[in-house]
C-alpha cells in the first residue's frame, strides 16, 4: 500500500530523498583536525541541510493528498537529525557546563543566584568542567525552573553533561509532536510542522549547541495547544504552562497579555501561584535574585541587527548610549504588545500568531539574538509561510559562526552581521507591505 501512494504521489518520493539528503549533509559536519577551519565545515553542512530543508518544507506545503505514512517520515526524519547532530557536530556553545555547575551547586545546597562560579564560596565544588564554564564572574542568569531541570538532570551525570544534550534532544522531538498536535487543532494538515522538524537551526542549536530553550518552547507550545484545546476561552492549565515556559526562560512573558485577554482571571491567578511557586525556594538570593540577569542585559548586543545601529548612533550623544538603546527597544517591544493585545481575536490562530509575533520583534530589534534564540519563533512557519524568517533561519547561524573564520577582524564581523541581517529585514519590510495592500484591496472589494 505504501509503495502504490508513494508512486501516485512524486511529492512522496521527494520527500523520500530529501529527508536522507538532509541528514546527510548534518553528517558531514564532523569537526574537522583542524581547529581553523571547523566553522567552515559546520557552515557548509549546515547550508545544504538547509535548502534540503527548505525544498521539502515547500513541497510538503503545496502538495496535496499526501498519504499518511509522510508524518511518521517526518518525525523519523526529525530524530535522525538531531541524533546525527549529537554525534557529529562540533561543540557550537559552552552553556552547558554552566547548567551543569548550576545544577550541581544545587545539588550541594548553595542557591546559585547567590554566588559565581569563581566565587571563594563554592571554590570546593570546581572539578575539571570548571574551566570551559563562561562567564564565572556574574552569578547565573537562568530562571527558577530552569534550575530545577538543571538540578535534576545533574543528580542523574554530575560529571559530565550528557544528561543535559539527550534531555534537550527529547523536549525538542516533543515540540516537534506538539506543533502537529497543535497545527491540525487549528484546522492546517499537521505534516505542515515539517516547517520546525526539519529546520537544521533547531536540530543543531538544541544538541550540538545543547541550549535549553528547547525546555522553554516546549512548555510554551504546550500553553498554546491547551489555550487552543480549551476555545474560545483559555483555560487554567494553559496558565500553568505559561508560567511553566516563563521561569524556564522569560521570553514567553511577552506572551502573558495574549492569554490573559483571552482567559482572563482563568489564567492570570494560575500563571501567577505557579511563578511565585517556582521562585519561592530560591527567594533566599533577595537582591542577588536578578544580579546575572541585570549585567547579561547591560552589556551583551552580540549578533543583533537594529540594536547595534542605534547603540552606535546614540554613542556621539552620550555615555549611557547602550542602556538608552536598551530601554527604547523595550519601549518599541512594549509597543508592539499592547497593540496586537488592543486588536486580538478570539481565535486560536490570532493568539499563535501574536505571541510569535512578539517574539519574533523581540529577537530583532533587540538583543542579543543568538541563533539558538531564535528557534523561539520558528513555529509560526508552520501556519504562515515568511520567507524573511525562512531566510533568517539561515543567516542568523551564517553571520554568528562565520566570525570564526576572522578572529579579531571587527570590521569583517560587523560586514557579516549586515549581510545577514539586510536581506531578511528587506523581505519582511515587504510582506508587511504586501499584506497591507493585500489587506486594503480586499476592504475596497468587499464594500462594492
Amino acid at each position: 500500500m505504501k509503495t502504490a501512494e508513494t508512486a501516485r504521489n512524486p511529492a512522496s518520493w521527494a520527500l523520500l530523498a530529501l529527508g536522507v539528503a538532509a541528514a546527510t549533509a548534518l553528517w558531514t559536519t564532523e569537526p574537522p583536525v583542524t581547529h581553523r577551519t571547523w566553522a567552515f565545515v559546520f557552515l557548509w553542512g549546515y547550508f545544504l541541510a538547509w535548502i534540503c530543508y527548505l525544498a521539502a518544507s515547500i513541497i510538503t506545503t503545496r502538495a496535496p493528498g499526501l498519504p499518511r505514512w509522510i508524518l511518521l517520515w517526518i518525525v523519523v526524519v526529525a530524530i535522525s537529525l538531531r541524533l546525527i547532530c549529537l554525534v557529529r557536530t562540533p561543540a557550537l556553545s559552552s552553556d552547558l557546563w554552566r547548567y551543569l555547575w548550576d545544577g550541581r551547586a544545587a545539588n550541594a545546597g548553595i542557591n546559585p543566584y547567590l554566588y559565581p562560579p569563581d566565587a571563594p564560596e563554592v571554590r570546593h565544588l570546581r572539578d575539571g568542567n570548571w574551566q570551559p564554564i563562561n562567564h564565572k564572574p556574574i552569578p547565573t542568569i537562568y530562571p527558577p525552573l530552569a534550575q530545577m531541570l538543571f538540578r535534576a538532570l545533574a543528580l542523574v551525570r554530575d560529571r559530565d553533561a550528557q544528561a543535559f544534550r539527550w534531555a534537550f534532544a527529547l523536549f525538542d522531538v516533543g515540540s516537534v509532536l506538539l506543533l502537529m498536535a497543535l497545527v491540525g487543532r487549528t484546522g492546517r494538515p499537521p505534516e505542515r510542522a515539517i516547517w520546525y522538524a526539519w529546520c537544521p537551526l533547531p536540530a543543531t542549536e538544541v544538541t550540538a549547541g545543547s541550549h535549553g530553550d528547547a525546555f522553554g518552547l516546549f512548555l510554551l507550545l504546550l500553553a498554546l495547544l491547551l489555550a487552543a484545546r480549551s476555545s474560545p476561552r483559555a483555560g487554567p492549565a494553559s496558565g500553568l504552562a505559561l508560567a511553566g515556559a516563563v521561569m524556564a526562560k522569560g521570553y514567553p512573558l511577552l506572551a502573558l497579555p495574549f492569554f490573559v485577554r483571552r482567559g482572563g482571571w482563568r489564567v492570570l491567578l494560575p500563571f501567577a501561584a505557579a511563578c511565585l511557586a517556582l521562585l519561592a525556594p530560591y527567594l533566599g538570593a533577595r537582591r542577588h535574585l536578578f544580579t546575572g540577569l541585570r549585567i547579561y542585559l547591560g552589556t551583551c548586543e552580540t549578533n543583533s541587527g537594529v540594536f547595534v545601529l542605534i547603540n552606535q548612533l546614540l554613542a556621539d550623544f552620550t555615555p549611557r548610549h547602550f542602556i538608552v538603546t536598551r530601554h527604547l527597544m523595550a519601549v518599541a517591544v512594549l509597543a508592539i504588545v499592547v497593540c496586537l493585545t488592543w486588536r486580538q481575536k478570539p481565535t486560536a490562530e490570532w493568539l499563535l500568531g501574536a505571541t510569535f509575533a512578539a517574539l519574533g520583534a523581540q529577537l530583532l530589534i533587540s538583543a542579543p539574538t543568538f541563533p539558538w534564540y531564535v528557534i523561539w519563533i520558528v513555529p509560526v512557519l508552520c501556519w504562515w509561510t515568511i520567507p524573511g524568517l525562512v531566510l533568517f533561519t539561515l543567516t542568523v547561524s551564517a553571520q554568528y559562526y562565520a566570525r570564526w573564520l576572522f578572529p579579531g577582524d571587527q570590521a569583517a564581523h560587523y560586514r557579516l552581521l549586515w549581510a545577514g541581517y539586510l536581506p531578511v529585514y528587506a523581505l519582511l519590510i515587504a510582506q508587511v507591505v504586501w499584506w497591507r495592500v493585500a489587506g486594503a484591496a480586499t476592504t475596497a472589494a468587499a464594500r462594492r
